[in-house]
């Protein structure tokens, strides 16, 4: 059992190694509704780079059975626990900017939020 999932942990450090992480958010932003989430997904952030407003609540949620936590990297300051399926972090942007942020438990998987003033 051990071995198993040892064997498990290497393939999954591996793929996100590989380029199956996000990209941290190239090309052009999805713009996010109120109400709107970020998807963790497939070792992804769906949409892996997003635009709110000043103001506007951002929640990610964890879509697959793989733990996920989120960190600002730069443009803000903040860090959740870690979340299982179905779990939720939010945060809610005070000033124009870029923020890009992580998983710290996937290398490579990374986003931005484009944030705008209102």
């Amino acid at each position: 059992m051990r071995r198993t999932v040892l064997v498990l942990l290497a393939l999954l450090s591996l793929i996100a190694l590989a380029g199956c992480g996000s990209g941290g958010g190239g090309g052009k932003a999805t713009v996010l509704k109120p109400g709107e989430q970020i998807s963790m997904k497939g070792l992804r952030f769906h949409p892996d780079h997003a635009q709110v407003t000043v103001g506007q609540k951002v929640t990610w949620v964890d879509d697959e059975s793989v733990p996920h936590d989120v960190k600002a990297d730069s443009g803000a300051s903040f860090a959740s626990r870690t979340f299982g399926h179905h779990g939720t972090y939010s945060f809610t942007p005070t000033k124009a900017g870029t923020i890009k942020y992580e998983c710290t438990l996937h290398p490579g998987m990374t986003g931005k939020l484009t944030v705008v003033a209102k």
